[in-house]
């Protein structure tokens, strides 16, 4: 397998703050608390250290060097809190730099979105449901809102309600990209059209034994999704059924 390697470099004010390189020195000094034998272990000369540190500061917000005078062994240098969670930073930012560069290798994951994109690699939801859309409208009722979604290929708009400070908390406006989270068993399955929110007709897919119930993959348009159903409901793969989903029962997320 083909190894990829990403080098990753942090500019603050237009001059250079962090690379690989620097990152190596702080690490060093970290661990022997001495800049003379962290350049050494770097294998850089002690200017060539003192220089790289001396540029950092002074474009760093805060200072990212402690020194310690005296003591038995005499002083010693130890990183600020700052630069512990610098290093921490990068090291974050190095591995979501490779996670990007694997769903490169997906053509099913779309690039021109940031929400569908990064939620391949963030932690994983049991929702056996979960859509990408935008916000279309937004009606607030008092302490709550409800947000319409328009879902790429799906036959219906969806509408969740959440709380105004939810929707105050995840930044909705218009236009904004919003993922969709509805477990299987929310979705309900009905025979004729309900007189209910969120109603769409989808056809029916696979029906798979579970236990005392059924778990059922449904299509929507062009866009699959999964209901739970008791075994007493006949159901035929190929048939056209009516689905509603509970607005209070969808889950948002945003960036």
């Amino acid at each position: 397998m083909q190894q990829t390697e990403i080098l990753l470099t942090i500019k603050l004010q237009q001059q250079l703050f962090v690379d690989p390189k620097r990152v190596r020195l702080l690490k060093e000094i970290r661990q022997s608390g001495s800049i003379n034998q962290a350049a050494k272990n770097a294998n850089v000369s002690y200017k060539s250290a003192w220089d790289h540190l001396e540029a950092m500061n002074a474009i760093s917000p805060k200072p990212l060097l402690e020194r310690n005078a005296g003591g038995k062994n005499g002083g010693g240098t130890q990183l600020t809190h700052y630069a512990e969670r610098l290093l921490q930073l990068y090291d974050l930012l190095a591995k979501t730099q490779e996670k990007a560069f694997e769903i490169l290798q997906d053509e099913q994951i779309p690039l021109d979105s940031l929400l569908s994109a990064t939620a391949k690699f963030s932690p994983q939801s049991s929702a056996r449901n979960q859509f990408f859309g935008k916000v279309k409208r937004l009606d607030e009722k008092g302490v709550h809102c409800d947000v319409m979604i328009e879902i790429a290929n799906f036959p219906e708009n969806l509408t969740a309600c959440i709380t105004e400070s939810s929707r105050q908390r995840l930044q909705l406006a218009e236009g904004k990209e919003v993922m969709l989270m509805i477990k299987a068993p929310w979705l309900t399955l009905h025979t004729q059209e309900p007189n209910l929110p969120n109603r769409f007709i989808a056809t029916v897919c696979e029906i798979i034994q579970k236990g005392e119930t059924n778990e059922v993959a449904l299509e929507a348009g062009n866009v699959e999704c999964f209901a739970t159903v008791h075994h007493e409901m006949p159901l035929v793969a190929g048939e056209k059924i009516w689905v509603s989903i509970d607005p209070e029962q969808i889950v948002l997320l945003a960036l």
